[in-house]
């Protein structure tokens, strides 16, 4: 947790719990440089139901669990972006550089064998390529989404709850629960204690859209919660994509009509990944001064722009032809030429490098055309 006045984390809790007209003219106040307990001034009373902020604050720091303001730089990037992000997030666990690149994927509770086999398949492959996997830890596809980020040996995946972040619901993803924190993260704007109450989902859902750059519905009725998540994904200028199922099939007709409305349908998760290569953010390092990777080929598909990256250390898949090279991809491309393909764990095998360094490194030299990746997952080097 940030070094904080804790009468400031305590209106920041404060403020959190307002609605949502009160946190935009707050969130707005924060901008101006006004301080949380001025604003709390200056908005009046709020409804404390029991609710101890400086309490709160101690309970977070007891429990290891990480309070990030909306003003903090490591508050996700994607998520302050939304109209109406929470002005405090509860955190267990870890935020990377490379969550920037996220899908959400969300669905049904009680999901087909079909629609389970594919949200383990999406997930699976995108986690692949680097890419974190959002959502719900709600049963059914959120559950086989987060599994199949997690069997990933480099892969991430990010739980947003609709309870406060030290309840496991449902009980029976409480292993799921313990397994998402060392690779990726739990996060809530509930309360510690907050029960999971039925209205207090549709709001979570604007979270898992608002860390996402895309959102992929796989099964879902017609009134399903997912579609929330997917108009709110919509609203706050994400892609959404839905997965076509059987006619007959009752969680089919919130997807087909997700696609009737111009959501993009999505067969492969190669689509997505294509679908939005223009918004993936590379990583990279700084290395030893004069050393650069090779430069692929020049193509119509695949011109060199001018380098105008700068100097924020991160650049947009359009203006990444030209990476500067560091040891890590040095080492990557070694072992490819001298082994072939490799599967992602067997290049963290024989490179050494940091596990939760390989999805970004791996999507930065795909990006760059350094590496290609086949159908099986295994990687080569492109020349």
């Amino acid at each position: 947790m940030k070094e904080r006045k804790e009468n400031e984390w305590a209106a920041m809790l404060a403020l959190n719990r307002l609605g949502i007209e009160e946190r935009r003219r707050a969130r707005d106040l924060l901008g101006e440089g006004k301080s949380a307990v001025e604003i709390l001034e200056m908005l009046g009373s709020v409804e404390w139901d029991g609710f101890d902020p400086g309490k709160e604050v101690a309970l977070c720091r007891q429990k290891g669990i990480r309070l990030l303001s909306v003003c903090d730089a490591d508050y996700p990037k994607l998520l302050k972006e939304i109209p109406d992000p929470p002005l405090v997030i509860y955190v267990k666990g870890t935020f990377e550089d490379n969550d920037a690149n996220a899908v959400a994927i969300v669905g049904t509770r009680h999901p087909s064998f079909y629609g389970k086999t594919q949200a383990k398949r999406f997930a699976g492959e995108l986690a692949g390529k680097g890419v974190t996997i959002v959502s719900g830890l709600a049963r059914g596809i959120d559950q086989a989404a987060h599994e199949a980020a997690l069997e990933i040996p480099c892969g991430r995946t990010i739980a947003v709850l609709g309870c406060g972040i030290d309840v496991v619901y449902p009980k029976e993803n409480e292993k799921l629960f313990s397994r998402i924190f060392p690779k990726g993260a739990l996060v809530s704007e509930y309360a510690l204690g907050t029960p999971p109450f039925a209205e207090n989902f549709p709001r979570r859902n604007r979270i898992i859209s608002g860390l996402s750059l895309g959102t992929l519905v796989i099964e879902a009725h017609s009134r399903s919660g997912s579609l929330i998540t997917a108009h709110q994904a919509l609203d706050q200028g994400r892609e959404v994509f839905a997965l076509p199922g059987p006619v007959d099939q009752l969680t089919s007709r919130g997807t087909h009509r997700l696609i009737r409305e111009g959501a993009l349908l999505a067969e492969d998760p190669e689509e997505i990944f294509e679908a939005l290569s223009s918004r993936w953010i590379v990583f990279y390092e700084k290395p030893a001064p004069g050393i650069f990777l090779e430069e692929p080929a020049v193509s119509a598909q695949n011109p060199i722009p001018q380098d105008n990256s700068g100097d924020s250390g991160e650049v947009r898949q359009s203006d990444v032809y030209k990476i500067e090279r560091f040891e890590e991809s040095g080492a990557v491309i070694e072992a490819l030429k001298e082994e072939g393909g490799l599967l992602p764990e067997e290049i963290l095998d024989i490179t050494g490098i940091e596990p939760g360094r390989i999805p970004g490194l791996l999507l930065t030299m795909e990006l760059g055309g350094l590496v290609r990746k086949t159908p099986d997952g295994r990687y080569f080097a492109a020349k």
